[in-house]
């Protein structure tokens, strides 16, 4: 009989990652070594300035969509600037079949801005703190 524990990978850390018209598809690469294949994960990350597009942000973990991270719309334009500064935190489920026991690719695309220029064609926002959580065969 195994015994199962959790493990984690920090992905991205506190220095942020800015996806938008810079860098529309953000791409990097992670590690769940021991990973116990038979049970669920999770992605947590931090996102900040997602408040001007309706899109939601596809979020792919080895060229397979797991989630999107949510925008904060609706908001007013004095609401949206303050929103915009504040870090909130998301979640993302992954499946049993999602993580390879190894290495696995996350890849986090660019939205649409709901009014964009040639200069501005993405709503650009930040991601930090991105860890995935899974279980590990001790």
């Amino acid at each position: 009989m195994s015994v199962i524990v959790s493990d984690f990978v920090e992905i991205v850390g506190d220095s942020p990652v800015t996806i938008g018209d810079g860098l529309p598809l953000f791409e990097t690469n992670f590690n769940t070594a021991g990973r116990f294949l038979g049970a669920t994960a999770f992605l947590i990350l931090n996102v900040r300035g997602l408040t001007y597009s309706t899109f939601n942000v596809e979020v792919k973990v080895n060229n397979n969509t797991v989630g999107s991270i949510f925008p904060y719309g609706g908001l007013s334009n004095a609401d949206r600037d303050e929103t915009a500064k504040h870090w909130y935190t998301q979640m993302i489920a992954l499946g049993i079949t999602d993580l390879k026991d190894g290495d696995n690719e996350l890849q986090i695309s660019a939205v649409k801005n709901p009014s964009p220029t040639a200069a501005d064609t993405f709503d650009d926002f930040a991601v930090k703190n991105v860890y995935c959580f899974f279980h590990q065969a001790a």
